[in-house]
């Protein structure tokens, strides 16, 4: 993951000083409201994290395009919004499937070799207990969201606002001409702790604080449905209870 904060700290380390500051206030202020589960605004936290993955996915590319940012943003929010929470865990199992290929069987294939190679190295060079391991790292998240689907949407959730955080603080480092990156890279068990503890400590808030949140804005809108039913009922008794009016209207021939 550390090459992947060297690409993005590269790539933003030309732009104007006052979009750096833009950019970390959205990043930041995302990050807080995803961190927090969108207090309950599910459809609305989707969307961010669909911008945020789409615009990472731009990062492969060999130079900065806003249009294809802006097309894969928007591609991210249209699947996030569809599938909701699947989006999340399914982000989180290509996440694994990449990170845990790098680690686990990249360093085993020279890819400067010919086809046939290629494939010898992944049968024999690669010991056989990584791909079982790899498959785990992969189905894990699917497992988890499908046993117990609030505590792990939560997790990923307080993850997704932490890495958006995270965003936002490289860039204001950046703009300050702090090389983030560098000082991530020397200290990365700190780091890595730090991330850890900040995902736990959003999902515990969010486990402990949106069912509150939702039973008081279900409360607020059944009482509102009330009040309408008896506001309407009380107008229905009101014209009932009143003669009828005989009409005054003249005719003429």
């Amino acid at each position: 993951m550390i090459e992947f904060l060297w690409t993005f700290e590269h790539r933003v380390t030309g732009l104007p000083p006052r979009l750096l500051l833009a950019m970390a206030m959205v990043a930041i202020a995302a990050g807080l409201f995803v961190w927090l589960g969108g207090l309950g605004y599910r459809k609305v936290m989707f969307a961010v994290v669909g911008a945020y993955c789409g615009a990472v996915c731009t990062m492969p590319a060999s130079s900065p395009n806003l249009l294809l940012a802006a097309a894969l943003a928007g591609a991210g929010v249209l699947l996030a919004l569809k599938f909701q929470n699947t989006f999340l865990t399914l982000m989180t199992s290509i996440l694994a499937a990449v990170y845990g290929f790098s680690i686990l069987i990249r360093p085993y294939v020279d890819a400067s070799d010919d086809l046939f190679s290629i494939i010898r190295q992944l049968t024999i060079g690669v010991p056989y207990y990584n791909w079982p391991i790899l498959l785990a790292l992969i189905v894990a998240p699917l497992g988890a969201s499908a046993a117990f689907w609030q505590g792990t949407s939560a997790v990923l959730c307080s993850a997704a606002g932490t890495a958006m955080l995270l965003t936002g603080t490289i860039l204001l480092l950046v703009r300050s001409g702090f090389a983030a990156t560098g000082h991530i890279s020397s200290k990365r068990e700190l780091y890595l702790e730090l991330f850890i503890a900040a995902t736990v400590i959003g999902a515990i808030v969010q486990l402990l604080l949106l069912p509150k949140l939702s039973n008081r804005f279900a409360a607020v809108k059944e009482a509102a449905k009330i009040k309408a039913k008896r506001a309407k009922k009380s107008k229905s008794d009101d014209s009932e209870a009143q003669p009828a009016q005989k009409s005054t209207a003249w005719r003429t021939s």
